[in-house]
């Protein structure tokens, strides 16, 4: 996160509020989220009562060129 410059509370925001959910890898899930002018992209674990966070990235916008 810190080499993102991503925040908890954003972790949090694409958690709760995402835009886009799906199926990851090895069975785990994703959230994605426009954040200001960054689309971050969580992957994590579901378990019964919470959420463990394997990994965040930013995404490009769709269209953005390389």
């Amino acid at each position: 996160m810190e080499q993102y410059g991503v925040s908890e509370d954003e972790v949090r925001s694409v958690l709760e509020e995402a835009d886009e959910e799906g199926a990851a890898n090895f069975g785990r899930v994703y959230s994605q989220k426009q954040v200001e002018h960054r689309r971050i992209r969580v992957i994590y674990n579901q378990g019964a009562d919470e959420a463990v966070v394997i990994s965040v990235m930013l995404r490009r916008r769709e269209g953005a060129s390389p």
